[in-house]
């Protein structure tokens, strides 16, 4: 998301707000991103780990 950090990710609302497919394909997608250590979850807040990945993923995707 636009904020660096994100909670409710599932939310039909952030689903919505972000153009995304569905609740199911972002759990899919974070599980992915969390095993592969790119994004980080702490109580229920997440972000992206690594701070050149974070940059390039808003240059190229949320301008």
């Amino acid at each position: 998301s636009r904020e660096r950090k994100a909670q409710n990710i599932t939310s039909s609302s952030f689903v919505r707000k972000y153009s995304l497919t569905s609740a199911s394909s972002v759990n899919s997608a974070v599980k992915g991103l969390l095993d592969k250590g790119l994004l980080i979850q702490n109580r229920g807040i997440y972000q992206v780990y690594d701070l050149f990945l974070d940059v390039w993923i808003r240059e190229r995707y949320l301008k």
